[in-house]
């Protein structure tokens, strides 16, 4: 595996750390109403964190279900445009966390 590519996957997983602890407040913000900047700002992160996943996964480093994955993403993109905020909150909770949760488990840094 190249340098490029290990560090790549080191990243990976402090981004996807970074993203489970960010759900929580993202979820309180969302259902309190006042989800905007927070969420943005994860919605970003998600992106990045997506882009790497793919790169990674191409790259044969990562084997995750990724369908499983576009699924959620996908759910969670058309419920931010119906502006659905106590079901973004639920999927970000009950869905989206544990299988990052999981999928952080599942990485290790070698």
């Amino acid at each position: 595996m190249s340098t490029e590519i290990m560090e790549l996957k080191v990243t990976f997983k402090a981004l996807l750390q970074n993203l489970v602890t960010r759900i929580d407040p993202v979820c309180v913000d969302l259902e309190a109403g006042q989800a905007t900047e927070r969420l943005s700002y994860w919605l970003e992160d998600l992106s990045v964190f997506t882009e790497t996943l793919l790169v990674l996964s191409e790259s044969h480093v990562l084997d995750l279900d990724i369908d499983i994955f576009n699924e959620k993403a996908e759910i969670l993109l058309n419920k931010i445009e119906q502006k659905d905020d106590l079901f973004i909150s639920d999927l970000l909770k009950y869905e989206i966390k544990p299988l990052l949760t999981y999928w952080d488990g599942c990485i290790t840094n070698d």
